[in-house]
């Protein structure tokens, strides 16, 4: 199954190179069940699909529980593991308040924009193949 195949419940998807864009199309993402699979929809991305660079735009989401949080901060690590970059942007104010409480708006990089953030992913892609030895 390649991307365009993949019908995630929770959000859309859209490719940028190598980058992905997550915007989610529910605006209280606080169900227990839920959240379990949007977990799963989101570790797809990187484990099935490959993708290092993901932005997760919330623009459209008022409200997350820490549960949300909690995915959140697990696709992040599976990322930097592999030497890969989560950048969340456009948060609303209800998504900035539970970061803030969660003291995550330093964990995570953050962007003003959608732009910003694949900008921030492209400026990481450059630094990361700027290894050379002089």
């Amino acid at each position: 199954m390649g991307l365009a195949d993949f019908q995630p419940r929770y959000f859309k998807v859209t490719e940028h190179g190598d980058i992905v864009v997550v915007r989610f199309g529910v605006s209280h993402i606080n169900d227990e069940e839920n959240i379990e699979e949007l977990g799963h929809e989101m570790f797809l991305l990187t484990e099935q699909f490959g993708f290092q660079k993901i932005v997760l735009n919330m623009s459209g989401v008022e409200y997350i529980t820490s549960s949300v949080v909690g995915k959140m901060i697990t696709l992040h690590r599976k990322l930097h593991r592999n030497r890969g970059k989560m950048v969340v942007s456009d948060l609303t104010p209800g998504v900035r308040d539970v970061q803030d409480a969660s003291r995550l708006l330093t964990y995570f990089t953050h962007c003003d924009t959608e732009e910003d953030a694949i900008a921030d992913l492209r400026a990481h892609e450059d630094f990361e193949g700027d290894s050379t030895v002089g």
